[in-house]
């Protein structure tokens, strides 16, 4: 049994509280070890939240099972426990062959010297430690030039094209349009209760940046609140044909908000993308804070705002981050699924 079918097989326990026709008990064991080890990260803790609401939104058992498989790829003692608790029955999957190392020794006495590779015995002449060093050598170019295929084969998404990034993720320009607009999440990649106030509306260039923002391909917006309490959350993303002109917006957008100190104040929040930045407005009887952020050749800007003052920069930085990661999976080609889990 693989470690994806074993979460898999984890997360259906939990679920319906089905463990492979055992007892309630078992199912129970299963929850708190589950429970106990996604528990210790915000992501982990989001991801829960989503399986448990009413009803669950659809992916929410999927990605528990990610993050679980994850996890017992990093704790095999997790894994054991597991399966020792779904799958008694089943062995585990048998452990990686032991590595052997071969052992190159030079040696001898007076009457005879000799150069030792593994099982293998060599005279030891000019000759042979010639031929020895050159296969080093050999080895050694070949190993750079395979490292150096592996790195290009990494970082040639559009390079040419489309500058520098992170190298978490692919650096490409979102020339489409709907491929802009799929990186706004709707309300319900927000939270339960969440709705939409102001859709989601795709313009070409940066209009609110006038001539200033070169590369500009699209500007994409959308708002979404909740009533009880009461709170709204602003996206705002800003598209480039360049990661160096999406760079060169972001250093505008970021001075532009650092000279504004009478109304904003820096706000510490964890780094997103490949570089970014928060700030806090206080208002009377609410609160605001908002979170820049460039991610390869995508600006965004996540704005949230309290009915009261107790605003919380976790829940800023949970959306700030999916929007993020929308971004970057747009970048990779892939459909922008992240979601905040409030």
């Amino acid at each position: 049994m693989s470690l994806a079918e074993l979460a898999s097989m984890a997360v259906t326990a939990m679920t319906t509280g089905v463990a492979s026709g055992a007892g309630t008990a078992v199912v129970d064991e299963v929850r708190e070890l589950v429970r106990g080890r996604l528990e210790r990260s915000e992501e982990g803790r989001g991801a829960l939240r989503r399986l448990d609401a009413e009803p669950a939104p659809d992916g929410a058992a999927d990605d528990v099972t990610a993050r679980l498989t994850a996890l017992l790829e990093e704790d095999p003692e997790l894994a054991r426990r597991l399966r020792a608790a779904l799958a008694p029955d089943v062995p585990p999957p048998p452990a990686a062959p032991p590595t052997v190392h071969q052992q190159i020794t030079i040696g001898g006495n007076a009457h005879r010297s000799t150069v030792v590779i593994g099982p293998v015995e060599l005279p030891r002449t000019r000759g042979m430690l010639i031929a020895l060093t050159s296969i080093g050598v050999v080895l050694a170019v070949l190993l750079v030039l395979g490292f150096r295929s592996v790195l290009d084969s990494l970082t040639d998404d559009d390079g040419d094209e489309d500058g520098g990034g992170s190298g978490s993720g692919r650096v490409t320009a979102l020339r489409q349009e709907p491929d802009v607009r799929a990186v706004l999440p709707d309300s319900a990649g927000v939270a339960q209760g969440w709705q939409t106030t102001q859709a989601a509306d795709v313009r070409k260039g940066a209009p609110e940046c006038g001539n200033g923002c070169a590369g500009a391909l699209y500007t994409a917006t959308v708002r979404h609140e909740k009533e009880s309490p009461l709170a709204g959350v602003f996206f705002h993303v800003e598209a480039y044909d360049t990661a160096d002109h999406a760079a060169a917006r972001f250093k505008d957008l970021r001075a532009d908000k650092d000279r504004n100190t009478d109304v904003l104040d820096p706000l510490t929040i964890q780094r997103l993308g490949d570089e970014s930045v928060a700030y806090r407005k206080n208002i009377v009887n609410a609160a605001s804070a908002e979170a820049g952020a460039r991610v390869g050749t995508v600006v965004t800007w996540t704005t949230y705002r309290t009915g009261d003052d107790s605003l919380d920069p976790a829940t800023l930085t949970a959306l700030a981050r999916m929007i993020v990661d929308r971004a970057q999976q747009a970048q990779d080609g892939r459909e922008p699924t992240a979601r905040a889990g409030l």
